[in-house]
């Protein structure tokens, strides 16, 4: 039973760190520091990820749609205009 609450509890912590990496990516893709498709393929992968969360239970899927949610807007607004 300790297995298992160790194993859920890994899961759990992959999924929070790999939504923290999105967020950065997207905000580093944002400040043209990396290549945008970069940032792109995470924010999909991480989709994936969460809809197969939200499958398996709403509180594993949260996390990950959550941060999905954040990197996109964050990589789809608008430029600033130059004056």
């Amino acid at each position: 039973m300790e297995d298992l609450a160790i194993t859920a509890a890994g899961l759990f912590g992959g999924l929070i760190f790999l939504s923290v990496v999105d967020v950065i990516l997207a905000v580093l893709a944002r400040r043209k520091v990396i290549k945008f498709w970069i940032a792109i393929l995470m924010n999909t992968v991480l989709g994936l990820l969460a809809i197969l969360g939200i499958s398996v239970a709403w509180a594993v899927g949260m996390v990950p749609f959550i941060a999905v949610a954040i990197s996109s807007i964050i990589l789809t607004w608008p430029a600033r205009r130059k004056k």
